[in-house]
């Protein structure tokens, strides 16, 4: 398969798009090691945040090998409406806020990048099967520490965090369908659409939830965007 035009295009778009959620992740993560509360937090969360340097750095290698500069990715990383949105919602993160963060927004991580596991384009298919790997253990530590934490509180003050960023979740997954759908699945780049893989993200998030003494959160909006 040749690499030009409309495959190039979205090919660069995607991968674009995952430099800047583990960028996004390395930070966030990173600038919380040190007020993690506990030795255990501390050394899991110092992981987390090096495992999702090396998936930025590794996307950008990637990206390289497409011919997209580093600096071209860091401008387009200014274009996401989705950290926007999330930073608004969000403003002020506390220690729970990074707990729901690998528990919720990890989880849907894993799920997108179990299709870019499966990508026509055999460099980042390679890749994304190594970062999949690591997801696995970004996801425990968020079921662990969120179940610790619902032990240590009680369900009644770890419930707001969860309503909180239950919302953020679902909207990381966008609209059901978009106009680049289709051409992401014919070209081999996803097998997925959102909305498909924001049910499975359901599936898996739901019983996690009731089996943690929580309960799935209500929404005022039941369709995309989720409020």
């Amino acid at each position: 398969m040749t690499h030009d035009g409309e495959y190039r295009s979205k090919l660069i778009k995607l991968l674009n798009d995952q430099a800047r959620a583990e960028l996004e992740a390395s930070t966030i993560y990173s600038r919380w090691v040190r007020k993690a509360p506990g030795p255990e937090e501390r050394l899991h969360l110092a992981e987390i945040a090096h495992e999702e340097t090396e998936h930025w750095y590794g996307t950008i290698k990637v990206l390289e090998g497409l011919k997209v500069t580093p600096q071209e990715a860091k401008d387009y990383a200014g274009r996401s409406w989705f950290y926007t949105v999330s930073h608004v919602l969000i403003p002020r993160y506390r220690w729970v806020d990074i707990l729901m963060l690998t528990f919720l927004i990890d989880r849907g991580a894993f799920l997108l990048v179990e299709d870019f596991a499966r990508s026509s384009y055999a460099p980042w298919a390679r890749f994304a099967k190594r970062v999949l790997e690591e997801e696995v253990g970004h996801m425990d530590f968020g079921n662990d520490f969120v179940r610790a934490q619902v032990d240590k509180l009680g369900s009644k003050k770890v419930q707001p965090a969860l309503n909180k960023w239950w919302r953020v979740a679902l909207n990381m997954f966008g609209p059901p369908t978009t106009r680049h759908t289709e051409q992401y699945i014919r070209l081999g780049l996803k097998y997925r659409s959102n909305e498909e893989r924001r049910q499975a993200f359901l599936l898996s998030c739901e019983k996690q939830i009731k089996e943690m003494a929580l309960q799935v959160p209500e929404l005022y909006r039941q369709t995309y965007p989720f409020i």
